[in-house]
């Protein structure tokens, strides 16, 4: 389906329901759930009044997960029923400070501005809701613009998407893209490292420049084998937004980037409970923007690498900003190994770290692992709040793993972490470690790190072990 028709939208099916307030103050758009979709035992939601399909999907921790998702302006009252018996709520993040009353298993709230919340009933994170409170859409695509892959409410099988230059490919809320394997395809691999089938990506662009893929739909990959195909890939690519969709169950990498420039990622949702399903991969890449979105996968959150070598980039000028993750069981936000070429000027600001169960290892909240020859430099984690962490809050670390393909090491040199604070599970670790004399971890500063209500002042009252090879480790 390489060759795709452009157009994919039952008639009988509307794109959303609009709701205005007589007020006029505020504005509701909500997308009813093609018929047949798997609803959620555990929660009820209606927004100003106005009912919102709650979706169940498969969670690693626990699970089924559920989760909603609305466009809205102005402020709105969101109404979410437990179906079980409710003493508490919390939502997350900690930090957006939402005042909520609970009554007859009924917590209720108003909210004001867009949100990605996760609410939790009775401290029960295995059965938690994710909310999906999005601002309404501009810039709509026309059905019959010729330049748009349009998919509209409804479930659609496909099998791959190449879009061209100056094209979009839009999923419109309501609309369900379930990815098949022909009998007639063939796999692009017979066995990988762990013997599955690979085959073709599912979204793919080489050479392209003015992609979009966006809207407020759903993408399933939850029918396809472990491995199977990779979500998206951008190759040599330029101008590139992906926004507003909700990804489910991805086989292995979700969103990855590779030798591309001036690439933005808004506002989409990832639910991923299988292994390797690494969220958003920046691989080689120039001028990316990652900005508000939500990710629960069973692998790296978001991460930034240099999968290969010169004469391919370096990774450059990247930022990561007002972004919730939900870190299963590797690392919630940074550099993740595969580092063969330099990556420089790296910014992760104003996220959090709802929950971080993770569990030591290589494995932490924030990371700079280098196993390549790589030079790491100028990166800075700023303004991250972390409300749940199991293990290990940092990692910085030099050395030798599966994922390494050189025969030398690299450096780290010139990290910042600034207003970092962890309020909540266990006190954790966090670790510094070079390699040799020549390949070290050197000048980190640690600025106002808070962690269960202290402020860490020194290596021990924050519990890091420093190696023989990391040096100018100073607080402030």
């Amino acid at each position: 389906m390489e060759n795709i028709g452009r157009l994919f939208m039952p008639v009988f099916a509307l794109a959303g329901t609009v709701y205005s307030a007589e007020n006029m103050e505020s504005r509701l758009i909500t997308y009813p759930a093609p018929a047949g979709e798997k609803c959620s035992q555990d929660y009820d939601v209606e927004v100003d009044g106005k009912s919102v399909f709650v979706y169940a999907v498969p969670a690693l921790h626990g699970g089924p997960a559920s989760f909603a998702y609305f466009d809205f302006s102005g402020a709105v009252r969101v109404k979410i029923s437990s179906l079980h018996e409710a003493d508490s709520v919390k939502i997350l993040p900690s930090s957006s400070g939402i005042k909520h009353e609970l009554k007859d298993n009924r917590c209720e709230f108003i909210l004001s501005k867009p949100a990605n919340l996760t609410v939790e009933i009775n401290g029960n994170y295995e059965r938690a809701l994710h909310l999906f409170a999005n601002p309404l859409e501009t810039d709509v695509p026309r059905t019959d613009d010729p330049d748009v892959i349009y998919f509209g409410p409804g479930v659609h099988e496909i099998t791959t998407l190449r879009p061209k230059s100056n094209q979009t490919v839009y999923i419109a809320g309501g609309a369900i893209l379930r990815p098949v394997i022909p009998q007639d395809e063939k796999p692009v691999q017979e066995k990988n490292w762990k013997g599955n089938k690979v085959y073709k990506t599912l979204v793919e662009t080489t050479g392209v420049q003015n992609v979009k893929v966006r809207g407020r739909g759903i993408l399933d990959m939850g029918v396809l084998p472990w491995h199977a195909r990779t979500t998206m890939w951008f190759e040599k690519s330029k101008d590139i937004l992906v926004e507003g969709i909700i990804i489910l169950d991805a086989p292995a990498w979700v969103v990855a980037m590779h030798n591309s420039t001036n690439v933005t990622v808004r506002n989409i949702k990832q639910i991923c409970q299988r292994e390797n399903s690494d969220g958003i991969d920046i691989c080689n890449s120039q001028d990316v923007l990652v900005e508000d979105c939500f990710l629960r996968n069973n692998d790296d959150e978001i991460c930034v690498k240099t999968t290969t070598a010169a004469p391919d980039l370096e990774t450059k000028n990247i930022l990561v900003r007002n972004c919730v993750v939900w870190n299963e069981r590797a690392r919630g936000l940074g550099i993740t190994s595969e580092t063969r070429a330099n990556i420089a000027d790296v910014v992760f600001r104003d996220c959090d770290i709802i929950h971080d169960f993770s569990k030591g290892g290589d494995c932490s909240s924030l990371a700079i692992l280098v196993s390549d020859s790589g030079t790491m430099s100028n990166i800075c984690f700023e303004n991250i709040r972390v409300d749940d962490v199991n293990d290990t809050l940092i990692n910085c670390w030099i050395g030798a793993d599966m994922w390494g393909k050189d025969n030398i090491r690299g450096n780290i040199k010139g990290v910042v972490f600034k207003d970092i604070s962890v309020t909540g599970g266990n006190f954790p670790l966090s670790k510094i470690s070079g390699f040799d004399e020549t390949h070290m971890v050197e000048d980190v500063l640690i600025e106002n790190l808070n962690i269960l209500g202290g402020k860490i002042t020194d290596l021990e009252a924050g519990k890091f072990k420093v190696s023989q090879f990391a040096k100018d480790v100073r607080f402030k």
